[in-house]
């Protein structure tokens, strides 16, 4: 998939800030910068409301650990979609 695409299938999958589940200012939010290789697939973004995303940003030691089980979780359902 392009980033593009993935993009548009986050917003599609994921209307909503998953840390406190708001709608309203949502932002994409890349988890392992440099990962693999690869900066835009499923298991390293996460939508997030502006609050959160800047909550984020500010204390990466307390948030980073709860974001990637969330991105590896959302990655697993994603690969489950795209096989059927």
């Amino acid at each position: 998939m392009s980033e593009k695409e993935i993009y548009s299938t986050i917003a599609e999958e994921e209307p909503y800030c998953m840390l406190c589940g708001g709608t309203d200012g949502l932002q994409i939010h890349h988890i392992r910068y440099g990962a693999c290789g690869r900066h835009t697939y499923f298991g390293n973004i996460i939508r997030l409301c502006i609050n959160c995303h800047n909550k984020v940003h500010s204390n990466k030691k307390k948030y980073q650990p709860v974001l990637i089980v969330l991105a590896d979780e959302h990655e697993r359902i994603m690969n489950r979609s795209e096989l059927k």
